[in-house]
C-alpha cells in the first residue's frame, strides 16, 4: 500500500509540475501585449484553462508567477550560459565580454529580457550562480592585477548593478550604437583597470547570449510579436 500512495504521490506532483509549465507560458504570452500590473488571475487560468483552485496550489498571486518565470528564466539562461562559455584566462577581458554579451541579449530578446527584469535579475543573492560566476571573475582580475583591491562583494555587486541598470536603460529607452561600449567601459574603470586597457577591452567583438534550446526560456522566445511587459 505504501508503494501505491507513493506513486500516486509522485503522478499528482508531476501533474501540477505540468499545471506550472502551461500557467508560466501562458503568463509570458499575456504579458507581450498586456502590462503585468493589468494581468488578473482569470486571465491566466483562462489561458492555461485551469480552475482557480487549481491555480493556488501552486500560486498565491499574479504577481507570484511572473517572479517565479523571472526566476525561472534566469536559472535556465545562466546554466546553459555557464556551460557553453569558453574560457577567458584574462579576467578582465572575461568581465568585458561576458557583460557585452548579456547586454547584447537585452537587445536581441528584450521581450524574454524584460521577464527576466521582474526577478531583478542578475540576481544579488550571494548564493544565486551566476553572483559566484561575477564573484569569480573580480577575484580572479583582483589576482592578475587589473582590479582594485577591494572587498569582493563590492566588485561583484558593481559589475552588477552597472549589468542591472543598463538592461534597464536599454529596455526603456533607444541608446546610442556605442552605449554598451560605453557601459563596459566605465565598469572596468570603476573596478580599477588602466583607462588605455579599459578603452581596448570595452571595443572587443562579441556575440549575445543564447537562448536555451529547451525548457520554459526556449519557449517563451518563440512566442511571436515579442513586446516589453511593462
Amino acid at each position: 500500500m505504501p508503494k501505491i500512495v507513493h506513486h500516486l504521490f509522485n503522478s499528482d506532483e508531476k501533474h501540477l509540475e505540468q499545471i506550472k509549465e502551461s500557467l508560466l507560458l501562458g503568463a509570458s504570452d499575456l504579458a507581450k501585449n498586456t502590462s503585468v500590473e493589468n494581468i488578473k488571475i482569470d486571465d491566466l487560468v483562462n489561458k492555461a484553462e485551469v480552475s482557480r483552485s487549481t491555480f493556488y496550489k501552486v500560486f498565491h498571486s499574479v504577481d507570484s508567477i511572473f517572479k517565479e518565470l523571472g526566476k525561472k528564466l534566469s536559472n535556465e539562461i545562466t546554466e546553459y550560459t555557464l556551460s557553453h562559455s569558453p574560457a577567458i584566462p584574462d579576467a578582465a577581458a572575461r568581465v568585458a565580454i561576458k557583460t557585452k554579451r548579456a547586454l547584447l541579449f537585452i537587445t536581441k530578446a528584450p521581450f524574454l529580457a524584460s521577464l527576466l527584469l521582474k526577478e531583478e535579475w542578475p540576481s544579488s543573492d550571494p548564493n544565486h550562480m551566476m553572483y559566484k560566476d561575477i564573484e569569480k571573475d573580480f577575484m580572479d582580475g583582483k589576482a592578475q592585477g587589473y582590479f582594485s583591491d577591494m572587498p569582493a562583494s563590492i566588485g561583484t555587486n558593481l559589475i552588477l548593478g552597472c549589468l542591472r541598470g543598463a538592461a534597464k536603460d536599454i529596455l526603456e529607452t533607444k541608446q546610442p550604437d556605442d552605449y554598451i561600449d560605453k557601459v563596459i567601459y566605465q565598469i572596468l574603470i570603476s573596478l580599477g583597470v588602466d583607462q588605455k586597457i579599459a578603452a581596448e577591452l570595452s571595443k572587443n567583438p562579441a556575440s549575445a547570449l543564447s537562448v536555451p534550446p529547451t525548457g520554459v526560456a526556449s519557449n517563451v522566445a518563440s512566442l511571436q510579436n515579442h513586446t516589453k511587459a511593462n
